[in-house]
């Protein structure tokens, strides 16, 4: 069933209950209503029907705002509350149940364990029947799915159309598991783009696939397509994703947060030419207490000598001097020497760090700036 289709539907309905003044268009708005939505161009922003029938859902029809709705029609309040009651009543028996875009990414993120190590509080509150029945349809094979959800379908890819970021992911996220390559296939065609210099690729239409002959290739096209265009609208968690993947520079546009590693984001920086930012995260690092980054940063990165010594002390305090050579024995693969494993032993570790010394005053301010990082450090432990 089309959307068109389940709309006529619905218009019959009340029209043979006697609601013969609405249009065609008010049943779009009032089905929004009935679903939560002030609009129905709200609802096809943030939302979509799906080919799960509405009483297996759980969801209630908001009848009051239904009736708003017809009161902004300039129906007669008498007359609202019927309709009200009719479309209700049609939906409980024969409707179908709306997801929100959000939703549905946040179900399948989560079905694939792949929810980018969010807060869990950030994340939307899911109703179950998303996870055990609208999903589970959709990892059946690729043609019993589409047969299976042609209404969610039809209603992610016109979202889509209008640039709608959240209706991209999901969209995304629906094909995953028909379209999604393995991790060296996904890097090869990062670096394509980066030698394009074009982070998208050309849209492809669920009609395309059925009319295609190599359907798998279309379908991992059409993949890459919404979740490029997720990012390229600024969808945090798809730059997230295609950072991953596809080593996509625009996630370094965003803000740091606790959800973007440190040093990826410092090699995809590099990699960009962007070695500002490179610094910029490996300092993050730094800050953490991530001594390896506090070595990078004085001998890779150019550091000044004051900050250069900031880090110094910070490493002290962290009982990882980097002015102290640090040498031990390893085995063949670099692990630490076994004596009980025995075999050829080499010798492994860095030297010490050399400096020329600050002025007196220069390197007490650096001691006092080490000290004040090495007291956030402890506390973050210790609320851990």
């Amino acid at each position: 069933m089309t959307i068109k289709q389940y709309a006529f539907l619905v218009h019959a309905h009340l029209r043979a209950q006697g609601c013969a003044s609405l249009t065609r268009s008010q049943v779009h708005e009032l089905l929004a209503a009935a679903a939560g939505f002030s609009t129905h161009a709200a609802f096809h922003h943030q939302a979509a029907w799906c080919d799960v029938a509405w009483r297996d859902s759980g969801l209630v029809a908001d009848e009051d705002r239904i009736i708003q709705r017809c009161l902004q029609f300039g129906i007669l309040p008498e007359e609202t509350k019927r309709i009200a009651k009719c479309l209700a009543n049609f939906l409980e028996a024969s409707g179908y149940a709306p997801v929100c875009f959000d939703e549905l990414i946040a179900a399948l993120a989560s079905d694939q364990g792949e929810w980018m190590e969010m807060d869990e509080m950030k994340s939307p509150v899911v109703d179950t029947w998303i996870s055990t029945i609208l999903i589970s349809r959709m990892q059946e094979d690729f043609d019993a799915m589409r047969g299976q959800l042609p209404l969610l379908l039809e209603g992610l890819e016109a979202a889509a159309a209008r640039s709608v970021a959240a209706a991209h992911l999901a969209t995304a996220y629906v094909l995953d598991a028909h379209g999604g390559l393995s991790e060296e296939d996904d890097h090869r065609f990062g670096r394509e783009l980066r030698r394009r210099g074009q982070w998208s690729t050309q849209p492809v239409t669920f009609a395309e696939i059925a009319e295609g002959t190599d359907s798998f290739i279309q379908v991992v096209a059409k993949h890459r397509y919404h979740l490029l265009e997720a990012a390229r609208s600024k969808d945090r968690r798809a730059l997230l994703l295609t950072a991953e993947r596809y080593g996509d520079p625009g996630v370094l546009e965003l803000e740091p947060s606790d959800d973007m590693d440190p040093y990826e984001m410092a090699d995809l920086a590099d990699a960009s030419g962007r070695p500002e930012l490179a610094y910029q995260w490996l300092a993050v690092l730094a800050r953490e207490g991530e001594v390896s980054a506090m070595r990078t940063l004085i001998e890779d990165r150019g550091e000044t000598p004051f900050r250069a010594w900031v880090w110094i002390h910070l490493s002290r305090m962290l009982g990882r001097d980097l002015s102290q050579d640090r040498f031990e024995a390893i085995d063949e693969y670099g692990g630490p020497y076994d004596d009980d494993v025995g075999g050829p032993a080499y010798v492994g570790g860095e030297d010490g760090i050399e400096l020329v010394p600050l002025a007196a005053d220069e390197n007490r301010r650096a001691e006092e700036e080490a000290a004040q990082l090495f007291a956030v450090i402890e506390e973050r432990y210790e609320l851990n």
